[in-house]
């Protein structure tokens, strides 16, 4: 019996399961030069953090443009709830990743259907791609 349960430790571990989505927003034929969208999708970005207490966190090469982070739960578990923004060439991404669990949260939910309503708001349905 110890056996199996160290094997479905070992498993369950190496499997680190999760929820994420990608948003990526691209370039459209406008007046809005890419600079422009990168600062708005930066501020965007921001505002949400704040709005959903999320706590910036150091900037690296996967997220250059902000990295944030919070707490979230599901059934009183505690799972982590991080957010992500960066450019991949003239596309800007939108990352938001839920570890340890495989359903969403109330906050992750939250923040991504009110991020994707936005973004599509700002920049065009047809510009916001969910990945």
């Amino acid at each position: 019996m110890r056996p199996l349960l160290i094997l479905s430790l070992a498993l369950i571990a190496a499997c680190d399961p999760g929820r994420g989505v990608i948003f990526q927003v691209s370039p459209l034929p406008s007046p809005t030069a890419d600079s422009a969208r990168l600062a708005q999708s930066r501020e965007i970005a921001r505002v949400f953090a704040e709005k959903y207490q999320m706590q910036r966190q150091p900037s690296d090469n996967e997220c250059r443009f902000g990295r944030y982070f919070a707490q979230d739960s599901i059934r009183g578990r505690k799972i982590g709830l991080n957010f992500c923004v960066r450019a991949q060439g003239r596309v800007v991404e939108f990352r938001i990743v839920e570890i340890i669990t495989s359903r969403w949260g109330p906050m992750g939910n939250a923040l991504r259907s009110e991020l994707l309503d936005t973004l599509r708001t700002r920049f065009g349905s047809t510009a916001v791609i969910e990945r």
